[in-house]
């Protein structure tokens, strides 16, 4: 592309809490500082039928666009309505995928194939992990790695203990499982009893109504835990918090974890190995995911060694200082250089074998996950059927990570 600078940047909603209002917050500001001239659509611009096509083809005229960053991208109808628009007027369109595999999980195996097959169709793939990065390239889209960068608000904040206070942040949602939040610190306070937990963020009532269940026949521990609901202005709690846990099932925008390093706090989480915000010796410990004794162990550990939780948190902030050093602007200059390129020439389709095992091996995993998730809800016999299904999209995939492979 010569020239890029009116952008619009679409997103489902922007609302009050959660990853993407705080995203695109932080990219309009960002676009605007670099020169863009970037504005937002939602919903209510571009409504969910089939007007949607010719409503946003009208603003993209209208506004002169020069580029759509897709941010809405995972109900079929709207993805190609908005492709379609972007090809009728001859803007680039790029979709910015906020985590392929937990997507995939919670979506099963048909949808997660047509999507991926519309995606293909985009000029190119934003995504907030390498191993991502690495997938979409695998089934033929350009694709760039731009990870989530927070502003530093703590760049003044010298911390001098952790206190026996544990901080979630997070929507109360079955896949942030926010109960086993409240479990760990349960069990933390066997061998640490003065140790609380601030849990902040809100959501949808029944995940709240477990949570108040489990505390109303435990009265120790309904004192010793501390429900805020939305807080936007999160740094007190950080400031005086010990320790950071995260209880995801998977995560997108990691802005929680970025925070809690931001606050040089050693972060407990389940595994999520495709995240770099949880990469080994970066102040972040992995355990298994959903194994709250393990999770409890650790914070206990951490706790009873002072000198291991400051170094822990001493390599949490250190970690959120090398992820705000990546270069975002450059990135997305890169991007925006490479979307005029053919195929050929483009050097966001490459892919070395190494990345291609990672993507494999996190992709199993989280198939894995999903057979679980598959017994839990429907019971052996539709659990095999799902199986079988998701074995062979697996199959399908490894084929194609072959050929990519052999590839001179």
């Amino acid at each position: 592309m010569k020239t890029v600078k009116r952008i619009a940047m679409i997103y489902k909603q922007v609302g009050t809490c959660g990853g993407i209002p705080r995203d695109a917050e932080l990219l309009d500001a960002s676009f605007k500082e670099w020169g863009y001239e970037p504005f937002i659509l939602t919903e209510q611009d571009l409504g969910t039928g089939p007007e949607r096509k010719a409503a946003l083809a009208a603003i993209l005229k209208k506004e002169h666009v020069d580029l759509v960053i897709e941010h809405d991208a995972y109900e079929e109808e709207k993805l190609l309505a908005d492709i379609s628009a972007a090809r009728e007027t001859g803007v680039k369109i790029v979709v910015f995928w906020h985590s392929v595999f937990s997507w995939m999980v919670a979506s099963g195996r048909d949808d997660t194939k047509r999507i991926s097959d519309i995606l293909t169709r985009a000029d190119a793939v934003i995504a907030l992990s390498p191993t991502d990065e690495a997938y979409f390239r695998m089934i033929g889209c350009k694709a760039l790695f731009i990870p989530t960068i927070d502003d530093d608000r703590m760049r003044h904040f010298i911390r001098q203990d952790h206190p026996h206070r544990i901080v979630w942040i997070g929507r109360f949602v079955g896949l942030k499982r926010p109960l086993d939040a409240v479990k760990t610190a349960e069990k933390v306070r066997e061998t640490v009893p003065d140790a609380e937990l601030e849990m902040l963020g809100d959501g949808d009532a029944p995940a709240r109504r477990k949570i108040n269940r489990y505390l109303s026949s435990r009265p120790a521990l309904k004192a010793a835990v501390h429900l805020r609901g939305y807080v936007k202005d999160v740094d007190p709690y950080l400031k005086s918090a010990g320790i950071g846990l995260v209880t995801s099932k998977f995560e997108g925008y990691p802005h929680s974890i970025i925070e809690m390093k931001m606050a040089s706090l050693p972060v407990v989480s389940y595994a999520m190995p495709y995240l770099v915000t949880l990469k080994d010796n970066s102040g972040a410990i992995q355990v298994p995911q959903g194994d709250v004794d393990a999770a409890a162990s650790e914070i206990v550990k951490l706790f009873a060694d002072k000198e291991e939780c400051a170094r822990q948190g001493k390599l949490a902030r250190e970690s959120y200082e090398e992820i705000c050093s990546f270069d975002q602007r450059g990135a997305y200059e890169r991007l925006f250089a490479d979307l005029g390129k053919p195929n050929g020439e483009s050097s966001l389709l490459s892919i070395d074998s190494s990345a291609a095992r990672n993507v494999m091996a996190v992709f199993a995993e989280h198939v894995q996950m999903g057979f679980l998730t598959i017994k839990e809800r429907l019971g052996e016999l539709d659990a095999g059927k799902s199986r079988r299904g998701l074995v062979g999209l697996v199959g399908r995939l490894l084929m194609k990570v072959g050929r990519r492979l052999v590839r001179p």
